[in-house]
């Protein structure tokens, strides 16, 4: 019989984190497999070992941007996890599945900011600079903080809803329809988690 010769180019493609030729022999708790097995099925990803890939990608990539950011930020992000924590016990319900919690919670971070933040409200040189470009916008100074979170909301609202299993393994195999990045994947879960899907709330539509 005639061995079967796989044509040019054929086989798994390389994706975007490059060809994976590196092996590494690694034991599991059972109950890790099952979670990691759990993981893939939930998230419609290619295999476990895909799920394993992305997963320790995202992981470093995190770690990366956490250490690269300065040690204030850092704080504040524990701090508001914790002040989030607490809150949410003392209510039983998650801040964004309910406006009584966000709006304490709004409150909350705002005496924490104002407590660890020194000096007087002075708009700074470079906000001023900014907005003698456009002197007909009175009001950029005083929103600032608004658009800069519109701009936060616009990235994470614009990657398109992830492809399908099949559409997956299409891509897998180098065929249209869609090239879905790494970073939309991020971008992706992260809107969602912020959405909030509690089991006490219907599945909200990615807008």
């Amino acid at each position: 019989m005639a061995q079967r010769r796989r044509r040019p180019g054929g086989g798994r493609k390389p994706g975007e984190l490059g060809l994976r030729s590196a092996n590494l022999a690694l034991r599991l708790p059972p109950f890790m497999r099952t979670d990691l097995v759990a993981a893939a099925n939930r998230n419609k990803r290619r295999s476990v070992s895909e799920e394993i890939v992305r997963r320790l990608h995202s992981t470093l990539v995190r770690d990366r941007g956490e250490a690269d950011r300065p040690r204030h930020i850092r704080a504040l992000s524990e701090a508001v996890a914790r002040i989030v924590l607490g809150l949410e016990a003392r209510t039983g319900l998650p801040w964004n599945d309910d406006r009584y919690t966000q709006e304490q919670l709004s409150k909350g971070i705002d005496l924490l900011l104002y407590t660890y933040s020194r000096g007087k409200a002075v708009v700074p040189p470079a906000v001023r600079a900014e907005a003698a470009r456009n002197p007909e916008d009175t009001f950029f100074t005083e929103r600032l903080g608004q658009t800069v979170v519109g701009g936060v909301i616009s990235l994470l609202k614009l990657p398109p809803k992830p492809p399908e299993m099949e559409e997956l393994r299409l891509m897998e195999q180098g065929k249209p329809p869609m090239y879905y990045p790494e970073s939309w994947w991020t971008l992706w879960e992260l809107e969602q988690a912020l959405q909030g899907f509690s089991a006490k709330s219907p599945r909200r539509k990615h807008r």
